[in-house]
């Protein structure tokens, strides 16, 4: 399962997280804190991941089992403008 964790700290929502969630939300057909009917996808919102001057952030997870989480490539994706949220997540689902 691909856990997508959105920034919704204060400068990632200056930069468009809400829009970018939106946008997730969409292309997911799922809302916050909701699994796709498959079970590939689950969208989080979270807190800062410390890259402020670059947001809005989005954190990409995958979940090996029900209790551990682990980063795909071992980093946080910035400025994840709606647009390329969407591609992003996009991509991901055609490699599922």
């Amino acid at each position: 399962m691909h856990i997508i964790k959105v920034c919704t700290g204060c400068s990632c929502d200056k930069n468009f997280s809400a829009e970018s969630i939106q946008k997730a939300e969409h292309v997911l057909d799922i809302k916050v804190g909701e699994t796709t009917k498959d079970g590939q996808f689950r969208l989080e919102k979270t807190g800062c991941l410390s890259h402020c001057e670059l947001g809005p952030n989005v954190l990409f997870c995958k979940a090996d089992g029900p209790l551990s989480a682990v980063m795909i490539d071992g980093e946080v994706k910035n400025n994840m403008l709606p647009h390329r949220l969407e591609a992003e997540l996009k991509s991901l689902k055609e490699n599922s």
